[in-house]
Formats: C-alpha cells, structure tokens, sequence
C-alpha cells in the first residue's frame, strides 16, 4: 500500500523547514519504495526525480532561491544512469534536505523580519492603548503566532517587553519637574494613574513618587 502518511509527511516539514523529520521521511520513503519494487524498476526513479523536482519546485517558489534553467540538468541523466535504484539513496536524501534547508533559512529571516517590524510597531505605539492582538493584526499574523515567536526570538512576553520599554519612557519623563505623575503616565500608554503606579512599582521597586524624589536628592 502507497504511504501517502510519509509523502504528507516529507513535504510539510519540507514546507515547514524542518530539516531532521525531512531527512528521516525522505529516507524512510526511499527504503520503502527498495522494499517493495527492487533495484530495477523504472517505477523508483521516476518517483524519485519527481519529489525532488517537486521539492525543488517548492523551494524555488516559497524560499528565496535564485532559479537558474540549467540547474537541473544533470537529474535526468544521473537517475536514468544510476546501476541500481539503491545507488541513488544519498543523491534524493541530499536533494531533499538542501531544499528543506533553504526553506528553513527563508522562514529564519521572514521570523526575523516580523520581530523587527513588530518591535518597530510597538516602540511607535507604546504610548497608546495596544494590544497583542493590535500588534498581530498589523503584521498580519495570529496572535497565538506572533505571541509564541515573540517570545522565542526576545525571551520576553509582549506584555513584558511593552511594560518594560513604558517603564523606561516613564524614568525619563520623570526628570522633568513640569510634568505631573498624571502626565507621565499618559504620555506612556496608562490611562490608570493607579495601575502605572503599581506596574512601575513592581518594575523597579518603588513608586514614581519616590522614584522621583530620589532623583530631586540625586541632584
């Protein structure tokens, strides 16, 4: 029986660039088809030639690789030449995992280029009412996504990195005698003088008011 359960497999981790369950299903496939049709038939290298120009397919349209029309004109030749079907293990395997490896280099630098914007987003807009779900929206990504790369990428939640770049604006406005502990805590995002007080509190040990008062003996 026909393992469509591997084919699955192989290309989704492919699609997802994950290079150590693409390599063992692109080898576990192989030995099937040795397993069940030998070392001569046709069948094997026509199925073979097909995944990896399929993969090369998805590699050259979702990861970024330049296309060139001659790049692939040893295949042909080099299935239909091999002595044995067994002989071409490595060649497939190596094919699939370069292609499974570009994929993942693609999506390293589109995770990379979302945390930039997302940050980018949040440093422009820390000082009004956002949320996860704002910041997600704006990129165009589920919440539960972008939370969980966030997260990943910065080793910080949203809330805390949102939190902690406030907190920071709200040392600086603190400086200046003109602004009331109310202004501050608008101008960084806080429409509750209470709660700012108490994440600022909780942040860095003390209240404004005598975050600022150490700042008036300082001087």
């Amino acid at each position: 029986e026909y393992p469509i359960d591997l084919e699955t497999e192989l290309f989704a981790s492919l699609k997802a660039g994950n290079e150590d369950t693409c390599v063992k299903t692109a080898s576990a496939f192989f030995d099937w088809m040795i397993t069940t049709y030998g070392q001569k038939n046709i069948s094997v290298r026509l199925k073979t030639l097909e995944f990896v120009l399929f993969a090369d397919y998805i590699s050259y349209q979702n990861g970024g690789h330049t296309y060139h029309f001659s790049d692939r004109a040893d295949y042909l030749p080099l299935v239909y030449n091999a002595e044995n079907n067994s002989d071409l293990k490595v060649w497939f395997v190596e094919r699939i995992m370069n292609a499974c490896r570009n994929m993942s280099s693609r999506k390293e630098t589109y995770e990379n280029l979302m945390i930039v914007k997302g940050r980018t987003y949040i440093q422009e807009n820390y000082d009004k009412d956002i949320s996860l779900d704002d910041v997600s929206r704006h990129l165009n990504l589920s919440p539960y996504y972008f939370s969980k790369l966030f997260k990943s990428e910065t080793g910080t939640t949203f809330v805390e990195y949102l939190t902690n770049l406030r907190i920071d604006r709200a040392k600086e406005l603190l400086r200046d005698e003109s602004l009331s502990i109310k202004e501050v805590c608008a101008s960084v995002g806080y429409s509750d003088p209470n709660y700012f007080s108490r994440a600022f509190k909780k942040n860095l040990g003390v209240t404004p008011t005598v975050y600022r008062e150490g700042l008036r003996n300082e001087a």
